[in-house]
C-alpha cells in the first residue's frame, strides 16, 4: 500500500472577477508548483477528473467546473498537489 503526502497546498477566495469571468488567477510564488502554460493536467472536483491548463495570464479558467458548482465572489478555493502530481480542487463557502 502506497501512501500519498501532498506536497502543496494552496487556498484563496475568488475575487469578484474571478467568479464574473471564470479563472483562478495563480499568484506568482505557487505558479511553479503547476504545469507548463497550455499543458493539460488532471484536476479532481467533486469526485470527477477534469482537463485543466494553465493560460498566459497565469490563470486557470474553471468554466467547466460550473456544471458542478456555480462559484461565487469569495468562495473559498482550495487546491492540494499530492506526490503523484494529481491536483485536487475543492470549494467552500
Amino acid at each position: 500500500m502506497s501512501t500519498r503526502y501532498n506536497i502543496m497546498e494552496f487556498s484563496k477566495n475568488l475575487s469578484p472577477s474571478e467568479a464574473k469571468y471564470k479563472y483562478l488567477g495563480l499568484p506568482k510564488k505557487i505558479r511553479a508548483e503547476f504545469p507548463p502554460k497550455d499543458e493539460i493536467f488532471q484536476m479532481k472536483f467533486k469526485g470527477k477528473s477534469y482537463k485543466m491548463k494553465i493560460n498566459n495570464k497565469d490563470s486557470i479558467m474553471i468554466t467547466q467546473l460550473y456544471d458542478a458548482h456555480q462559484f461565487q465572489e469569495s468562495d473559498l478555493i482550495k487546491i492540494v498537489k499530492s506526490d503523484d502530481a494529481n491536483f485536487s480542487f475543492s470549494v467552500s463557502r
